[in-house]
Parts: C-alpha cells; sequence; structure tokens
C-alpha cells in the first residue's frame, strides 16, 4: 500500500483561492466515518466540493469511504469521499464524487446556513 507523501496543494504552485471553486467553511463540525463500526470525525474547511478532516492516521490518496456530516438545520448528510492528499501530523484532504442532486440540495442548504463562517 503506497502512502501519501506530505504534499500541499501549496506544493503544486496554486495557493489561496485561486484553486478554489466553492467557498469554504471553518468549522470544526462533527461527523462520522461510516463503516462497520461508525468512527467520529473532526472536520474544517467544509466546502460544496470538500473538506478537511483532523487526523493522526495516514490515509492514502485516492481510497473512497462514506462520511457523514451534522450541518445546522438539516441534520446529517451522508456522502462519499475520496483521498486527495494528505497532511502528515494533522490530517487529509477529501473530495466530495458521485453527489446526487438531493444531497447536493440539502449540502447546500446547510451551508447556506454557515455564511459568517467562510474562510
Amino acid at each position: 500500500m503506497e502512502m501519501l507523501q506530505n504534499t500541499t496543494p501549496q506544493s503544486t504552485g496554486l495557493v489561496g483561492r485561486d484553486r478554489r471553486k466553492n467557498d469554504r467553511y471553518a468549522g470544526p463540525f462533527d461527523g462520522f466515518r461510516v463503516d462497520v463500526i461508525e468512527t467520529p470525525l473532526s472536520i474544517f474547511d467544509l466546502s460544496r466540493g470538500g473538506c478537511f478532516i483532523n487526523s493522526i492516521h495516514e490515509q492514502t490518496a485516492g481510497v473512497r469511504f462514506q462520511m457523514k456530516i451534522d450541518l445546522p438545520r438539516v441534520g446529517w448528510v451522508r456522502l462519499t469521499a475520496e483521498t486527495l492528499y494528505a497532511r502528515i501530523g494533522y490530517g487529509f484532504a477529501v473530495q466530495f464524487v458521485d453527489v446526487d442532486d438531493r444531497t447536493a440540495a440539502r449540502l447546500d442548504q446547510g451551508l447556506e446556513q454557515l455564511i459568517d463562517r467562510i474562510v
């Protein structure tokens, strides 16, 4: 199993808002990795496209998993996430993939409640 190098978007030459398609919301947000056992997640920098998950455990790039996030006035939103990159000792970034229209609408509705928390 190949582990991620300690890469960041800054190492690719894209920094700040130039590389972002969506507004990000600071967090923290409560979430869970959904598997046989639900594992708590500490979620930051949440956007319509993905988030950063604080974790001391390493995560391989390209790994897909189910997660759910608790959003204000919407409740739990379940998403499929794919690991993009890791920051060793801090956590890893994920993008949301295969998001259906209903889930996207619920995510958007929850994020609209957080307008004062844009990063």
